[in-house]
């Protein structure tokens, strides 16, 4: 059984207050919407694929794995203060960033990304999609990784739809396509809830919307609905790998815990209850 429901009668009555009309849905997308591994490969993240990928200069691979080790164990410690983590993430950003801008980051590295197939949606996520589409439930996907191949992504699995927003970390480009800058603030791991997510299209769409389901695999990704007023939130949690270590903590922050790099299965079925009422 990879699936645990934290409190079977909370989740319940929380959902006896969703319907189809009042609810709305924020999710991460690296190892929450894709699967954490692609053919027994582990896939971190879209900067992974870049660094994977041998796509920039000779140098790159190593430079980025050594600000990986630097501090992956700050985002992954469940000791460490949230300022002091918020603090090295925004260090590990900026410096990998102004590492892909070095080492000759472009449009090419995107395309070659969705056309080699390296992403892949979690199973059972066409008709989570379908779902959503067919009764006009908004769902923000958000993201601390590369908006521009999360985009890119979900336009070739005909995935963004009207109903389908975006924040995340976009690049501007040049007229060679070489990446130049990032077009706002950036989002990390650890600072979902400091955007403003009201300045965006999704804001306009979730009035009166006062419940939602949160899903990601982070810690994290728990300040996604942050800012927002909210009567219900049920918290879905995908816990990939590690679960010895992190699977006491994830079951008192998430309502449910999808285990193993599990299917969308779990969250369609709560889909199909919220819809029949």
């Amino acid at each position: 059984m990879n699936i645990h429901v934290s409190n079977p009668k909370q989740l319940k009555d929380k959902l006896n207050k969703f319907n189809k009309n009042n609810f709305h849905i924020i999710s991460d997308f690296d190892k929450t919407l894709t699967t954490a591994f692609v053919d027994g490969n582990k896939i971190q993240s879209t900067y992974a694929l870049i660094r994977e990928g041998k796509y920039l200069s000779s140098d790159y691979t190593e430079r980025s794995h050594a600000l990986l080790d630097e501090y992956h164990p700050y985002e992954v410690s469940s000791e460490i203060p949230l300022d002091e983590k918020k603090e090295k993430m925004q260090e590990w950003w900026s410096k990998h960033f102004a590492l892909l801008v070095e080492c000759g980051m472009n449009k090419n590295v995107i395309n070659d990304i969705i056309i080699s197939k390296r992403l892949r949606l979690r199973e059972g996520s066409s008709k989570f999609f379908e779902m959503l589409r067919n009764n006009n439930i908004p769902i923000l996907i958000f993201s601390a990784g590369v908006g521009d191949i999360i985009k890119e992504f979900m336009e070739s699995e005909n995935k963004l739809t009207p109903n389908v927003h975006l924040i995340s970390n976009f690049y501007n480009f040049d007229e060679h396509g070489m990446v130049t800058g990032v077009k706002d603030n950036f989002i990390h791991v650890f600072n979902k809830q400091e955007v403003e997510v009201k300045k965006t299209p999704y804001y306009d769409e979730i009035k009166g919307k006062r419940n939602i389901i949160l899903i990601g695999d982070s810690l994290g990704d728990l300040g996604m609905s942050e800012g927002l007023k909210h009567n219900e939130i049920i918290r879905v949690g995908f816990l990939n790998d590690n679960k010895e270590r992190l699977m006491k903590e994830y079951a008192d922050k998430f309502d449910i815990v999808i285990l193993d790099d599990g299917s969308m299965d779990y969250v369609n079925e709560l889909l199909e209850k919220i819809l029949a009422n």
